[in-house]
């Protein structure tokens, strides 16, 4: 899509090609985003639920624009000619669970037969099934992302961390090392049934052998949903893998000031729309900090792709406990467009770092001890502060 001036009809053209590349039609397009309008009333609201989602057109043009070179940098990873197997797991936690595995005399002749037909390495994309109470529920029938597996066979006691060695003794014992793992941001995470419709028919077979996807459609589909790369686990006698985070990853870069978390993303990230966010740790925080806080909570701001995304990643690195990290507000959530690019977001992030370093108490990083009244002031200078950058940026797209 090229820069446009926006004429009349200008705005009915990009919406029309924007559903046909990216959505296959208008009716999938309204399906995705959740639109409640079907047949003649899409065209009549079309215009509108763009720009009740995405704020103008304009960002809904640079947000699939983004997509696109989104995809073309995940394919140094996804190449053309990697293999792409299909299959279910119980949860999605690649940090403790490093392989993907059969069960029996019928798995291991399975994974012999598949080693034939898969390149080396292949991709490996799990969907979470709905069937185990233990599993996230957020998660339960969605695509939480896939692996990169190797060709390396052994048991599955290797590749797994030891929490999960007494768990079905019998089951995956067939095993094949993961070399990296990547996740689907929660706010593209598709349902497994939107991308294979027939699975209600297939899902035995997909989760206890595993399908080879072919149709170029859906290989491209898988590969174009927006994704970050995760810790995938590897036992503590090994040396140094290609998917240790302190080794270069092709196509990968720190995003930004939040890389001393290991939150890594794809190149083609860095165009994708951002959001500001609030995060708050909820339990007792007097007792957190061994001190009277006068009601005040512990927050902390930030820019991301993925706002939830970072509070997981924040989560995982707490023991359990009775401290949560919950979102507290984001853009989106908040009602307003996301913003095109970088720069707005990491304007409204330095704002509202600013007012909250004024009044209220640092706590290091990005993490602030602060007054609800102080949070709302600074959610609304990071705000105009974006925006105001935002909008700057699309007026020199024209």
């Amino acid at each position: 899509m090229n820069d446009r001036s926006y004429t009349p009809g200008g705005d009915a053209q990009v919406i029309s090609e924007i559903a046909k590349k990216h959505f296959g039609d208008f009716a999938k397009m309204f399906e995705r985003h959740g639109w409640p309008e079907r047949g003649s009333e899409m065209m009549r609201k079309v215009q509108a639920r763009v720009v009740e989602t995405y704020g103008n057109v304009r960002a809904f043009e640079a947000h699939f624009r983004s997509i696109e070179r989104f995809s073309k940098d995940a394919k140094s990873i996804w190449t053309d000619d990697t293999s792409v197997l299909f299959t279910s797991f119980w949860g999605w936690t690649p940090e403790t669970w490093g392989t993907v595995g059969w069960s029996g005399d019928r798995g291991f002749t399975r994974r012999a037969n598949l080693l034939k037909e898969l390149s080396d390495p292949f991709i490996c994309v799990c969907y979470v099934t709905s069937n185990k109470t233990e599993t996230d529920p957020d998660l339960k029938g969605m695509i939480g992302g896939f692996y990169l597996v190797s060709h390396e066979t052994g048991d599955r006691d290797e590749f797994t961390h030891p929490i999960h060695h007494d768990r079905e003794p019998e089951k995956w014992r067939h095993s094949l090392r993961a070399l990296r793992a990547f996740s689907y941001l929660p706010e593209y995470r598709p349902k497994a049934m939107d991308i294979f419709p027939g699975l209600s028919r297939t899902a035995r077979h997909v989760s206890a052998m595993g399908e080879i996807i072919t149709d170029p459609a859906k290989v491209e589909e898988l590969r174009s949903i927006p994704w970050v790369e995760v810790p995938v686990y590897s036992s503590p006698t090994e040396t140094a893998r290609p998917s240790d985070p302190g080794l270069p990853m092709a196509g990968m870069v720190p995003a930004g000031p939040a890389s001393s978390e290991g939150y890594i993303i794809p190149e083609g990230n860095r165009h994708l729309p951002r959001e500001l966010y609030v995060l708050r740790l909820a339990g007792d925080t007097a007792a957190y900090l061994g001190r009277p806080t006068g009601g005040a909570s512990i927050y902390k701001v930030g820019l991301s792709v993925s706002p939830d995304f970072r509070r997981q990643s924040l989560q995982k690195s707490m023991p359990r406990g009775a401290f949560r990290w919950c979102v507290d507000r984001t853009t989106r959530k908040d009602g307003h467009a996301h913003y095109s690019g970088f720069a707005a977001a990491l304007a409204g992030e330095d704002a509202m770092k600013r007012h909250l370093a004024r009044y209220s108490e640092w706590l290091g990083g990005e993490f602030y001890l602060a007054s609800e009244a102080d949070i709302d002031a600074a959610w609304v200078a990071g705000r105009q502060a974006a925006l105001s950058v935002d909008q700057e940026g699309l007026d020199h797209a024209d």
